[in-house]
This record gives structure tokens, sequence and C-alpha cells, in this order.
């Protein structure tokens, strides 16, 4: 039998929200009642056109960017749940690949990922597990990170540090009562 989930009086934050995982992540925590989304992407245009009927924040920003986190964090309190979603497609073979497109593809898919997840642990940190708040983070892994794929250049190589990332920051914080998967 499968279980409802209730995620009534309940936060979460989803980055990549404009599309795919992200946006089908914010329209599934919609039905399943919660009660705020803060959506980031940098597609900020379509991050309206979900039609939730929860409380939505919408940020247009790039998640490499640590200014957006910095302005972002201290508006994050209570946030019960996160999905880190967001990520480009960089490929090509390593011999060929540009620095350039290597650190495009880094500082999304890491760096980015990195930035989302720790202003996440902080606001979840600070929640009061006495009143049951305690927190989850979902981080968009792949088997790319796992499986060598020819010619998927960084993006194998940013994903195999997201999912190693999570077992970390999984060991560091579930002390606090906060779940981190890739």
């Amino acid at each position: 039998m499968i279980q409802g989930y209730d995620f009534t009086n309940r936060t979460a934050l989803i980055t990549g929200a404009a599309s795919g995982i992200g946006a089908a992540s914010a329209r599934w925590l919609d039905r399943q009642g919660v009660s705020k989304l803060w959506l980031i992407d940098r597609d900020g245009d379509r991050l309206a056109e979900h039609g939730l009927a929860c409380d939505v924040e919408t940020i247009a920003g790039d998640i490499a960017d640590e200014a957006l986190w910095t302005d972002l964090e201290p508006n994050l309190a209570g946030l019960d749940h996160a999905v880190l979603n967001a990520g480009i497609g960089v490929g090509g073979a390593i011999a060929d690949h540009s620095f350039e497109e290597w650190r495009r593809g880094m500082a999304v898919n890491l760096d980015g990922a990195f930035l989302s997840l720790r202003a996440c642990l902080r606001a979840m940190r600070d929640n009061d597990p006495q009143n049951g708040r305690r927190g989850s983070v979902v981080l968009t892994a792949s088997i790319t990170g796992i499986k060598p794929v020819p010619g998927i250049g960084s993006y194998g190589v940013a994903k195999a540090g997201v999912a190693h990332m999570a077992r970390i920051a999984a060991a560091e914080v579930s002390k606090d009562g906060i779940r981190v998967n890739a």
C-alpha cells in the first residue's frame, strides 16, 4: 500500500525549478499540501507558470553565484525541505574539453550544488527539532557520477562530487535530525 505524504505547514526550496524534475517536484509538493515554496532558476519568467496553490517565492538567478545565497539565506528561516536539482549538461571528450566549458559545468553542477546545500543546511540547522521541525535535502546526482561514460566531460565528474558531498553532509548533520540524499 502506498502511503500519502502530508507536507501541511512545511516549506521547501527547489533549484532548477523552471522545468523538468524541478517543476515536477514543485507541482508534487503543492499537491501534498506544502505551505511555501522557494523556486530558483535562471529562467525566472517560467517559475510563475506552474499555477501553484501554495505561497511561492520565485528567485531568478544563478545558483553558482554566492551573492544569491548570501542575500537569500536570511529569508530561509523555517526551511524544512530542499530539492537541489539545478544543473547543466556539458559534454565532450576530456582531451577536447576547453577549460572554459569545464569551469562552466563545474560552476553550476558542483559549486552551485555546494552553495545551495550550505545555505539550506544552515537554515535547517536552526529549526527546532523539539517542535518536529527537522529537515531533508535531496540533491540530483547522476549514474554518470559512478559509471564512466565517454564524452560527458565535466558533467560526470561534477555529479560524482555531488554524490560524495551528499554522503559527507549526511554524516555531518544527522545529529541535527537532517537527512541528506543524492
